[in-house]
């Protein structure tokens, strides 16, 4: 069928609004969180401080709507994604959710234990959150790169 342009069927145009919509969602999920960056990154340099102090730096009712912002564009981020991607995507993202829960649900209890007896440090609470997140994708990553 050399010089002929095929048109897309319909399989294939809803494949692309698809496709549009799932760019769509990532790309606001981006910008809410450029938003939110920039804020704190401006308060910091505003104020001269480390980030880690910027919110001793705001009114009470500042972090509140700061948190109230990110956690509704969480939500609405999580939910919108889920409503944008097919059923392999949905199961890819509830295998890592489940890693990173599992992973959580692990060392988190087990870090308080050695803690406890003396013989590590405390928990350290970020340390276990990018643990987990970082079980999360491998899992994820890996039923991508086993699907390929």
């Amino acid at each position: 069928m050399t010089g002929e342009v095929m048109s897309k069927g319909e399989g294939e145009r809803l494949e692309d609004g698809r496709r549009r919509k799932f760019w769509r969602v990532i790309g606001s999920i981006f910008i809410a969180g450029m938003v939110l960056g920039a804020a704190i990154g401006f308060v910091a340099a505003h104020n001269d401080m480390p980030i880690e102090e910027t919110f001793t730096a705001l009114p009470d009712a500042a972090v509140i709507a700061f948190i109230a912002f990110g956690i509704a564009a969480f939500t609405w981020g999580c939910w919108a994604f889920v409503k944008s991607i097919d059923e392999v995507e949905l199961a890819d993202n509830l295998w890592g959710s489940t890693a990173s829960y599992y992973a959580y649900a692990v060392l988190f209890p087990s870090w308080w234990v050695l803690g406890q007896a003396g013989i590590t440090a405390p928990p350290n609470h970020w340390g276990i959150f990018f643990l987990s997140l970082a079980a999360g994708m491998a899992v994820y990553g890996f039923r991508k790169w086993q699907a390929r």
